[in-house]
């Protein structure tokens, strides 16, 4: 369902893929309302949940600017989709289980230039988590959080969500935004979103992202990056044999 009388510019567009859960989506529904104005556009793409999402869905339609219930073929295929609802200038990903915070009030100004991604922190198991990544290898280490990163849309422009990596499909966007000179990141010192254990990724295995991992990193990353990486992972030895052999 689309709502008539939409905005046409919006500064944001916060988009939320959704199914069965209706036991935890009220806190992102207030969470937006909290920040629901002219410039924040939210989109709400279910896949066909049979529960009562759907219906949570029509009971807030106030604060939702778009909404659709289909089939997809996983997380990342229906967010692909709902980039193409979107009409926002920048795109950020919540969970039905996230919440936003008063961090994204506060950087909707910073978002200036559209080859930057800007990044901020989140609250994960209680914990501020700050997620800083000040080098190439940081990112072999950990992924810039999905519910504190803003893409502009021209980001899809040139590219999608994979959807063959059914749980890293973000973390791979980031590492070829990484190695693109066209794109930069820019972290910023705000409060972005909570997000609690038990979600989609907390459950969920990626064997095709693990089996690929090192070969993305080496790809992606700068030499060094990968390098300390296998020293990380395989031992000393290991990582020279692979540098000779130049895997």
């Amino acid at each position: 369902m689309i709502n008539p009388g939409t905005h046409p510019n919006f500064k944001v567009t916060v988009i939320t893929v959704v199914r069965n859960a209706e036991k935890v989506i009220h806190g992102l529904f207030d969470s937006v309302r909290n920040f629901k104005t002219n410039e924040v556009e939210f989109v709400v793409l279910d896949g066909l949940s049979e529960d009562n999402t759907v219906e949570l869905i029509k009971k807030n339609e106030d604060i939702i600017d778009t909404w659709q219930s289909e089939p997809d073929k996983g997380i990342y295929d229906a967010m692909n989709k709902a980039v193409k609802l979107a009409k926002g200038e920048w795109l950020l990903f919540m969970g039905a289980d996230d919440e936003l915070l008063e961090g994204f009030k506060q950087i909707l100004p910073v978002l200036k230039e559209e080859n930057t991604i800007y990044y901020g922190k989140v609250i994960f198991h209680d914990t501020i988590i700050t997620g800083k990544i000040k080098n190439n290898y940081m990112l072999t280490k950990t992924n810039i959080c999905h519910q504190a990163i803003f893409y502009h849309r021209n980001v899809f422009s040139k590219y999608v969500y994979q959807t063959e990596y059914i749980k890293c499909a973000d973390y791979v966007l980031n590492l070829k935004l990484w190695d693109d000179p066209e794109f930069k990141f820019v972290y910023c010192d705000y409060l972005i979103a909570n997000f609690p254990q038990g979600g989609f990724s907390t459950y969920t295995e990626d064997p095709l992202f693990e089996k690929e991992r090192g070969q993305l990193f080496k790809k992606y990353l700068k030499p060094m990056a990968y390098y300390r990486y296998l020293k990380k992972t395989l031992g000393i030895f290991k990582m020279f044999k692979r540098m000779l052999l130049n895997k």
